[in-house]
């Protein structure tokens, strides 16, 4: 399996070995392994710092890691090459959910553990009122029965969903995105008067979409209006089979393959009005959005202005009115793309050589 990063580079958050911003997909480099030891499950990024989730549970970053960010001694500002998290950061245990803030990241582990790492001054550690650095391990408030079975962040605030349906979560809700009260969240609190049993979150910048099951199509969006993210929403989303949202969007993948995005659009993030070319795979970054086509295509669009969107731009530095497309020869003709993160103005693909696959 190779990973490869594109975008923003400043802090090394790309992995690539050096601090320059790239257009072109460059191969992240391992500190300490030769290859990724596990397949990826997920990618998460935050302001300047990525983190890698493995399917072994092993958690990897690289970018900036002041503070504690990352769940690495803050030795030095900021790493250009993925390191791994010792697992000493949480208690000994293995990682299966993560998400990343500006400064913070949450990790749950597989023994339903939350741990906030990094600084956050509107509650973004969970930890009450104050700044407090690398490990927090946050005091369960919901029933110890409950298992955590999805995390979501956005630049301040994060969510958290239940198995039995209920979500949490802290951070900057002055929006409401938290629930009401419209207020900062120093600790994580229940959103109350929700009518429907929630499976699924994502977060923008000022709103958290929440979704139910896939044949009820109940969602709901809390938070501010801004770009018409609520009041341009579908009265339902029967059907979805993945959401995502940038700081100021939604977007949904349908069992069926139809694809809907809704809000902010001044950078093209919605997508170009053109026929679709089969989406198997959508997720959103800070204002661009990446889908893995059926053919094993990558399409990119939206704010593309560090080459997170490739190298053909307007003028403004956006991918606007069209996608940029980049096909699957470009990592090697062995090699084929299972996997694609998105980041704040990061973009990241990883693949797999055919013939491993096919064993």
């Amino acid at each position: 399996m190779k990973l490869y990063g594109f975008g923003s580079n400043g802090s090394g958050q790309l992995g690539i070995g050096n601090t320059e911003d790239t257009s072109l997909p460059q191969l992240c480099h391992l500190a300490d392994y030769q290859e990724w030891p596990s397949p990826i499950k997920t990618i998460e990024s935050g302001g300047n710092h990525t983190l890698v989730l493995l399917e072994s549970g092993q958690l990897f970053v690289s970018g900036c890691i002041r503070d504690g960010r990352a769940g690495l001694p803050s030795l030095t500002d900021s790493i250009t090459k993925f390191n791994e998290v010792p697992t000493s950061a949480f208690g000994g245990s293995k990682v299966k959910l993560c998400s990343a803030l500006w400064e913070a990241s949450i990790v749950v582990t597989d023994d339903n553990q939350l741990y906030t790492f990094g600084a956050g001054l509107k509650g973004e550690l969970g930890t009450g009122k104050g700044v407090k650095e690398f490990p927090n391990r946050l005091e369960n408030s919901w029933p110890n029965n409950e298992h955590i079975v999805d995390l979501s962040s956005g630049m301040g605030h994060t969510v958290i969903v239940l198995s039995n349906g209920d979500v949490y979560g802290w951070g900057n809700g002055r929006k409401g995105q938290l629930g009401a009260p419209n207020e900062i969240v120093w600790q994580p609190r229940e959103v109350q008067n929700l009518s429907f049993r929630v499976v699924r979150a994502v977060c923008g910048t000022d709103f958290s979409y929440l979704v139910g099951e896939p044949g009820h199509g109940h969602h709901a969006i809390l938070g501010s209006d801004k770009w018409k993210i609520r009041s341009n929403a579908p009265s339902s989303n029967i059907g979805w089979n993945q959401v995502t949202a940038s700081w100021g969007s939604v977007f949904t993948l349908s069992t069926s393959g139809k694809f809907h995005a809704w809000g902010r659009n001044d950078y093209g993030q919605l997508g170009p009005d053109q026929p679709q070319l089969g989406f198997t795979h959508v997720i959103a970054g800070s204002e661009h959005a990446i889908a893995l086509t059926e053919s094993g295509t990558v399409v990119v669009w939206g704010w593309g202005e560090h080459g997170n969107c490739g190298p053909r731009i307007n003028p403004q530095g956006d991918v606007k009115g069209w996608w940029n497309e980049i096909h699957a020869g470009r990592f090697g003709k062995s090699h084929e793309v299972v996997g694609i993160a998105a980041g704040c103005a990061t973009t990241f693909v990883w693949t797999e050589e055919t013939n491993d696959k096919a064993s």
